[in-house]
């Protein structure tokens, strides 16, 4: 399985599933269910600001992460970083769960663990029951996933709290796996660590209207650098990133919060509350 920047395709998490914020920052589905919408023959491919976990109770899987070949077999699990070139084949006889997540939520975890943000790289492990240790953690990814499954079938008030709590509970897991089988890793593409800075500095900056020139000058490059990366890691300007981060963040608030939209316009920054609605409807 080989591969070139021309050959992968970004998949828009949110035109697959659906906004982020819908019901919460975290989406589940079985891994079935993802084979019945995209094949059990998935195309190397990548998705930008988004962490996804593969967790695999039977079956196995033929997996190319990031440049590397494995071949797997259940119970294991892999972890992919956005914009990590991936892609994978199983047969009908494969079955696990797959979870979504945002990349600001998995960075705040690490920054509690006085981690860098680019901590957890792609990664695989096949757990085996004889070992005591992956013993355990075969049976807390079990748990966990199930639980996390049955809480995202429900609608309630609680719900988005409740997949917060499971998916850190499962992230940190893979944490003190990521210890104990911890192996040297060099990104691929040094570019790709710059197109993490940029967007943790949109994180930490976005409501502070920030423009883009401050943006240059704190990562010391320069705008055609900036919007090439973008393009190639994301298919996005840097400006667009921007705002579809101001964008995710308003409509969390007039969902989740009795902010009224003037209220909210000024926590992001905005001046104008008019220019505020008005980019809001545009959008």
């Amino acid at each position: 399985m080989n591969y070139t920047a021309t050959q992968m395709s970004n998949i828009n998490i949110e035109k697959t599933y659906g906004p982020a914020d819908k019901d919460s920052v975290v989406h589940y589905e079985t891994f079935d269910n993802l084979s019945l919408f995209y094949g059990r023959k998935s195309a190397v491919h990548f998705h930008d600001r988004f962490f996804q976990i593969h967790y695999l109770t039977e079956g196995e899987i033929f997996l190319l992460l990031d440049g590397q070949e494995y071949h797997l077999k259940a119970p294991c699990f892999f972890l992919t970083p956005p914009s990590i070139p991936h892609g994978f084949y199983t047969d009908n006889s494969t079955h696990g769960h797959v979870l979504t997540i945002p990349q600001e939520f998995i960075w705040q975890l690490l920054t509690s663990l006085q981690r860098d943000i680019n901590y957890f790289y792609p990664f695989c492990v096949e757990l085996s029951v004889e070992k005591a240790d992956s013993a355990q953690s075969i049976a807390h990814f079990e748990n966990f996933f199930i639980i996390l499954a049955q809480e995202y079938a429900k609608s309630s008030e609680e719900k988005p709290s409740a997949l917060r709590l499971y998916a850190k509970i499962i992230l940190l897991e893979i944490y003190r796996l990521s210890k104990t089988h911890h192996s040297p890793y060099v990104p691929s593409s040094s570019e790709l660590k710059l197109f993490n800075q940029f967007n943790l500095l949109v994180e930490e900056n976005y409501k502070n209207n920030w423009r883009i020139s401050d943006y240059l000058d704190k990562l010391c490059i320069s705008e055609s650098r900036l919007n090439t990366l973008c393009q190639r890691f994301s298919s996005a300007s840097p400006k667009r990133l921007i705002l579809e981060r101001l964008l995710q963040e308003a409509k969390r608030k007039l969902r989740f919060t009795q902010d009224s939209v003037f209220e909210i316009a000024y926590q992001l920054g905005f001046k104008d509350p008019a220019y505020f609605s008005r980019f809001f409807h545009k959008e």
